[in-house]
């Protein structure tokens, strides 16, 4: 992170989780009403694992990434939820705290193995730090990755990160691979422990998908049977069972080293892409639909005529407890016909817009305004200069046409929260 952005805070919204979004009951699984309490020390299907094995688990992905996710400017939380019974598992923010929740009914389950809890957990971590593609359709919630990044780079990354030093070739040992499954890994990789982990991961991949299938009542998945399907756009909700075992299967066999990061601004960086001519460990078609590199082409895209909402770091809600530290804000009203510049607002302390997505200035809650010659770029805002006080206060653009006129709505706002 920028030094610029030291001492912003990500604010929690009102919508508590993202992607895996608890709001509508869509978790890493998709909304089910599946509950599984606690019965012993074994699930009550008499399958899952244990309370040892889940807290072991989140043991060695806290010990992995609380050192990794700091560099991304938070601070990893993990809610260790044995008690609940939900078949599911959310990420959400709360301040600069970067949250997994992992439920105990989820760890229950029948289907449910110590590696794909480990895949979840790291699907979750992902949601925070998997890089693009991103969340778009979620108004405040584009700080995170879709659902089918967010299995890439469990599989890609997170898993092997946390792997690497156990004797996988041992475990695999237990295993029944088929032989699509051990043909592919010897042919992605030649050193034994990589070959073991891409098996590992894979047979974990299936594990989770036949869960999923299960919650969904769709048909079987099969590592022989992968999904022909291609999206015109990438699709950023959970696709179908046997897709994201695709996504599992093609993670696992990804030759990029674990220790090269997926891209924040680059889709391509530290993935298996086409761009780079990869032939496999690439992320499926039937959710993932590639882009040519470069940065994000639209993060954060128009709905109708609505500018695009400004972000810092790519969060619409930030906090700050020093008036004199700039806050970068990026403003992009590209892409409406005839936009020439754009006009940024700012509320009085306390107070919303009283006017959302009008054409108009608020002549009843807004504070000031400005103009600039340009359609996108960073507002630096210092707020001991341009703010009254202690206090929360929006930020929404507009685009204009050369003549000031608007040819675009104002966009939701970016909410700023400045005060100890």
């Amino acid at each position: 992170m920028k030094k610029t952005l030291f001492g912003l805070m990500v604010i929690a919204l009102n919508l508590p989780a993202f992607a895996c979004i608890q709001g509508n009951g869509d978790g890493y699984f998709p909304k089910n009403k599946m509950w599984i309490p606690p019965f012993s020390t074994k699930s009550i299907l008499e399958g899952g694992i244990t309370q040892q094995e889940f807290n072991s688990v989140l043991d060695k992905v806290n010990k992995v990434y609380s050192s990794i996710i700091p560099q991304y400017g938070g601070r990893l939380k993990i809610e260790r939820l044995w008690n609940n019974g939900d078949v599911n598992a959310f990420a959400k923010r709360e301040g600069s705290n970067y949250v997994i929740s992992m439920y105990g009914g989820m760890a229950r389950h029948s289907d449910t193995t110590i590696d794909s809890f480990l895949l979840v957990a790291c699907h979750e971590v992902g949601h925070h730090i998997g890089g693009l593609p991103r969340y778009t359709s979620q108004p405040g919630l584009e700080w995170g990755s879709t659902e089918g990044q967010s299995d890439y780079f469990a599989v890609s990354k997170c898993m092997r990160k946390v792997l690497r030093d156990e004797d996988n070739e041992s475990f695999v040992k237990s295993l029944r691979v088929p032989a699509t499954v051990t043909n592919e890994c010897e042919e992605q990789f030649s050193n034994a422990n990589e070959i073991a982990m891409c098996k590992r991961i894979s047979m974990a991949g299936m594990a989770s998908a036949k869960v999923l299938a299960s919650l969904r009542n769709s048909g079987p998945v099969s590592f022989d049977t992968p999904d022909t399907s291609e999206v015109p756009v990438t699709y950023e909700s959970h696709p179908h069972p046997q897709c994201r075992l695709d996504t599992y299967f093609q993670g696992a066999n990804c030759t990029v080293d674990e220790d090269t990061e997926i891209g924040q601004n680059n889709p391509n960086t530290g993935t298996c892409n086409r761009v780079d001519k990869f032939e496999e460990g690439l992320r499926p078609l039937c959710w993932y639909k590639p882009t040519s590199g470069g940065t994000d082409p639209n993060p954060n895209p128009p709905v109708g005529n609505i500018a695009k909402t400004p972000t810092v770091n790519g969060q619409t809600s930030v906090q700050s407890q020093n008036p004199n530290q700039i806050i970068p804000i990026m403003t992009d009203v590209s892409g409406f016909p005839g936009v020439a510049m754009i006009a940024i607002e700012v509320s009085k302390p306390n107070q919303t817009f009283s006017n959302p997505n009008s054409q108009e200035l608020d002549r009843v809650n807004g504070l000031w305004h400005q103009v600039h010659q340009t359609v996108s770029g960073t507002y630096r805002l210092l707020p001991a200069r341009q703010l009254p006080g202690w206090g929360t206060y929006q930020v929404r653009v507009i685009g204009l046409d050369r003549n000031k006129k608007p040819v675009s709505r104002n966009s939701n706002p970016l909410t700023i929260r400045l005060g100890r």
